[in-house]
């Protein structure tokens, strides 16, 4: 299939798809006219790729998973972890976010001290 079946397909942008194929997580073929010819095993992988960076996955970690030196369940697992502690400091920033609503202070007179010590 071309690139713009594959766009298509995939709702990803043609740059995310040679970025994908750029960093060796699919390789499609290359047709006599030099032009890429991409499987269903390619518009699969992006699929997966998909999924997985909407869950946050760093790039490294879907190369491991990609070549089976980790599980998808250690992934996951770990993935969880991060996510609800990254949940735990939206909350906290939220929150000061609320004290410094409350506290009118305007920008000129803001004193970043002691909140950053908050937020730390």
């Amino acid at each position: 299939m071309t690139i713009k079946e594959l766009e298509r397909r995939s709702g990803l942008p043609r740059t995310a798809i040679r970025f994908y194929e750029q960093e060796g997580l699919i390789t499609p073929e290359r047709k006599a006219n030099n032009y890429r010819d991409y499987t269903q095993e390619d518009a699969r992988t992006l699929e997966k790729i998909k999924l997985l960076r909407q869950l946050s996955l760093d790039l490294e970690t879907i190369h491991a998973l990609k070549e089976g030196s980790l599980s998808l369940a250690q992934a996951m697992e770990h993935q969880a972890g991060v996510l609800e502690g990254d949940q735990r400091d939206l909350e906290r920033y939220a929150q000061v976010c609320r004290e410094l609503s409350a506290a009118q202070t305007d920008y000129d007179s803001l004193e970043p001290e002691p909140w950053l010590e908050e937020l730390s």
